[in-house]
């Protein structure tokens, strides 16, 4: 009955939030999000554009919806394909197919040449498309996506744990390194550290250092910042931590452990049971550090894009 019926695709708008979030909740079951999550993604994302946030309207109802970014990385300007999903009992009729081609068309437009999913930093949900939606790979394959490799969420329980650094920062301490919560006065030493070594983690780190209190710890030694570590910059409320860094010069000293310890002190303070450690590289760092265990793993996925 349902390919009788026309499909339209329009722009999103503020009032479909509701219906977005029902629907989302009831398909993408391993991604949940609250309201406020929810606003963060869309409009609390400094690339959000009007013209690539669609719906899918269905007989007055809303079947689907998908968001574009334009992202300045990886060497060029890369589209993404930040959020998509299509209501479980509408799919199969070519939804996900025009909401796909409508947002590829619109960052081809806007300079594109390439398009990749999910993975949206510094403004992200997930890091790529998780393993366990089982559709994804006839999906995307059929439509030109190539898989690029795999990235993985690790989770740290929070209960009843010893988050004490006092040897580690005594050890610390003799080469004249200190550790605080990040204030304003950081700033400068901070942006010198990020532009020089890890520049797309600008943004997180400022929204960090603008909690209150700062969800930033660093590490110092005089006037210059060693070392830093986040949490509550992305995905806020949900427990996530990140980004960390150590400039080269300054790592293999314990720095690193004692940021980590000091950030999940703050949020089993906060009540989370479990910190989500997201798209993680140093899988083995924090595994012997904190005990970590890897609890999700994302199939990336990206499209160059023809002229």
């Amino acid at each position: 009955m349902w390919q009788n019926r026309p499909m339209e695709l329009r722009a999103l708008r503020r009032d479909d939030s509701d219906a977005l979030l029902e629907m989302w909740n009831a398909t993408a079951r391993f991604d949940p999000l609250t309201p406020g999550l929810l606003a963060e993604k869309l409009w609390g994302d400094d690339a959000f554009d009007p013209g690539m946030a669609l719906v899918c309207e269905d007989g007055g109802l809303l079947t689907g919806f998908a968001m574009g970014v334009l992202r300045r990385a990886h060497g060029g300007d890369t589209g993404v394909i930040k959020l998509m999903a299509v209501a479980a009992d509408r799919r199969r009729l070519g939804i996900g197919s025009r909401l796909l081609a409508e947002l590829e068309a619109a960052l081809r437009a806007r300079g594109a040449t390439a398009v990749r999913v999910c993975e949206s930093a510094p403004n992200y949900l997930t890091p790529g498309v998780d393993a366990r939606y089982s559709a994804a790979p006839h999906f995307f394959s059929e439509r030109g996506y190539r898989r690029i490799g795999e990235a993985c969420n690790m989770t740290v329980e929070l209960p009843e744990r010893d988050f004490d650094t006092a040897d580690a920062e005594r050890i610390a301490g003799r080469d004249g390194i200190r550790f605080h919560r990040a204030g304003d006065a950081d700033d400068a030493g901070l942006m010198e550290l990020l532009r020089g070594n890890w520049p797309t983690w600008v943004p997180e780190v400022r929204a960090a250092l603008q909690n209150r209190p700062a969800s930033l710890y660093v590490a110092v030694r005089g006037d210059d910042v060693l070392a830093f570590a986040a949490f509550d910059a992305n995905n806020r409320g949900t427990g996530w931590f990140g980004p960390m860094g150590t400039a080269p010069t300054a790592r293999r000293r314990g720095i690193g452990h004692v940021l980590l310890f000091r950030c999940l002190a703050d949020m089993a303070a906060q009540g989370h049971r479990y910190a989500t450690i997201p798209w993680v590289d140093p899988v083995d760092f924090y595994r012997q550090c904190a005990g970590a265990a890897v609890s999700r793993i994302f199939h990336r996925y990206e499209k160059v894009l023809t002229s």
